[in-house]
């Protein structure tokens, strides 16, 4: 199985490995974009951040190969949505700020296996529901 339950995903920050979840994807002005959160230990302090990533989905490419969607300073779509103390409240603050679902998460590496059951159902925008 893919996804992370909440206890594993939790303790997978402690072990200090990041993870990742598809949230949604939506179309403006002609072009396709993702939406995608990762959670990481933070190499500042002994918490975890989260960031939202917003990207173009570009045919052809792997995702953890898209650029920022929005210009940004860095290029690579992220933003910082915040920094806690433990992983499970870095886990909370991503469904409530983002609307990431609980059950939902993967280690990182493997949102490119989520992209690629996304492109198999067709590339539905809005959140993203697997099946």
């Amino acid at each position: 199985m893919r996804y992370l339950a909440g206890s594993f995903a939790a303790g997978a920050l402690r072990r200090g490995k990041g993870i990742e979840q598809l949230l949604s994807a939506f179309e403006e002005e002609g072009r396709r974009g993702l939406r995608y959160a990762c959670i990481w230990p933070a190499n500042r302090h002994h918490g975890f951040v989260v960031r939202l990533y917003v990207v173009e989905e570009v045919e052809g490419l792997p995702i953890d190969e898209f650029g920022a969607f929005y210009e940004d300073e860095y290029g690579d779509g992220a933003e910082t949505v915040g920094e806690t103390a433990s992983a499970e409240a870095a886990i909370t603050l991503a469904e409530r700020k983002l609307a990431a679902a609980a059950g939902r998460w993967v280690n990182q590496g493997v949102l490119a296996d989520e992209y690629h059951d996304y492109v198999g159902c067709g590339r539905p925008l809005g959140d993203w529901k697997p099946v």
